[in-house]
């Protein structure tokens, strides 16, 4: 069975959706290590939205080119922290030594840059098959064209309509269990009902992962997502 799986953080847990030629599956899974676990063994690829192979001193140039791409939605994507700020020992550490300061989104996502690129760094097998996306730009890659905010209705809806054309039928189950998740109870496999868009956001990497089968476009073009910072998003 080919496996295809996209992750996405979800505040306080990471979202995985596992995508098949058949079907979809959500899930929930307490850090990275645990989704490498669960799923390494069979899956084709990982596509995690989160920053994977950091710079030093500089700005990483995939961060500006999805910048550029997603204009003039270009703020969805946040600067990467450089090396010596992620592995910083205080808030104030990272601010003195990040290339832009530290906003307090970035300073919450560094447990997570260090969680996955230390899997990179332990696991030798991680390296070939886990790497970085971007929802909004394979949302954007699909839709070709601008998308409202994924927060409200129509930029819900429009991501909803984007995975069924894209994707088929076999990404109902994940869009039957996001309307649950929106009238119905307050957790479902761990997500809060408030964090529904993150299940699309993973799925959206799912299917990337799956209908690209390892061709992708990258940002920037010319870098190897196995080593490289970079993007991948569907092939063009």
């Amino acid at each position: 069975m080919d496996s295809h799986v996209g992750v996405d953080w979800a505040s306080g847990t990471w979202v995985v959706v596992e995508a098949t030629t058949e079907t979809t599956d959500v899930g929930a899974e307490p850090s990275l290590l645990n989704v490498w676990h669960e799923y390494g063994d069979r899956a084709n690829e990982i596509l995690v939205d989160i920053p994977v192979h950091l710079e030093g001193e500089e700005d990483r140039e995939c961060d500006q080119e999805a910048k550029d791409f997603l204009r003039p939605r270009g703020s969805t994507v946040f600067w990467t922290p450089n090396t010596e700020a992620v592995t910083a020992e205080d808030y104030e550490e990272a601010v003195a030594k990040n290339t832009r300061g530290l906003g307090s989104h970035s300073w919450g996502l560094i447990p997570r840059i260090r969680e996955v690129n230390a899997l990179l760094d332990e696991v030798e097998a991680a390296r070939e098959t886990v790497y970085e996306s971007h929802p909004e730009v394979c949302f954007k890659a699909y839709h070709g064209d601008e998308l409202p905010s994924k927060k409200t209705n129509a930029g819900f809806q429009a991501r909803k309509d984007c995975l069924i054309k894209n994707g088929g039928e076999s990404f109902q189950p994940v869009l039957d269990l996001v309307d649950q998740r929106q009238t119905n109870s307050s957790w479902h496999h761990r997500i809060q009902s408030g964090r529904v868009d993150d299940v699309l956001d993973a799925a959206i990497l799912a299917l990337t992962a799956r209908e690209s089968t390892g061709d992708y476009s990258v940002l920037p073009d010319n870098a190897d997502p196995t080593c490289d910072p970079s993007i991948v998003y569907p092939g063009t």
